[in-house]
């Protein structure tokens, strides 16, 4: 019996662990770093409420919660750009770059952690087999489960079947 689902739900939650015991001196969880982590990578897109949650596959409300919980700790901030005066972007602050740049260190060793001893090769096979199963999960999802629409991850092929 093939038990992918169940290894997968192992890793993401002993990931979860360790990235929450990681940030706890920071104060930050890991799903506020994988927003600042998100902001921080697409610094010159223009980055909304809408565009977070359906990146991440997630309803508006569990984005604003945590957006608020940035923005009180200073890492965020929202202006309203000119031309569209009913989004508002969301952009990191100093306090923000900072703290990404200390997690960076700590993102390259969970990166290290996760592919010690898999050579390249098998790595690349493992990334194409992730992004089809994901790419699965995706075609298959009731409509509208998450509550938001999904953005394709990068390197996804959103055409495949």
């Amino acid at each position: 019996m093939n038990q992918i689902g169940l290894y997968l739900k192992k890793i993401h939650i002993l990931l979860e662990r360790r990235r929450n015991y990681e940030y706890r001196d920071c104060n930050l969880t890991s799903t506020q770093i994988d927003i600042l982590e998100y902001l921080y990578f697409h610094k010159g897109d223009q980055n909304t409420l809408s565009g977070i949650a359906a990146f991440f596959g997630v309803k508006h409300t569990s984005v604003i919660h945590v957006l608020k919980i940035l923005e009180k700790k200073e890492l965020i901030r929202r202006e309203e750009p000119p031309a569209d005066s009913r989004r508002k972007a969301i952009l990191l602050t100093q306090k923000g770059f900072t703290a990404m740049k200390n997690h960076l260190g700590i993102h390259a060793e969970h990166e290290s952690l996760l592919c010690a001893g898999i050579p390249a090769t098998d790595l690349e096979i493992l990334e194409r087999s992730l992004l089809k199963i994901y790419s699965n999960l995706r075609q298959n999802e009731p409509d509208n489960a998450a509550g938001e629409p999904v953005k394709p991850c990068k390197g996804e092929d959103t055409h495949a079947t």
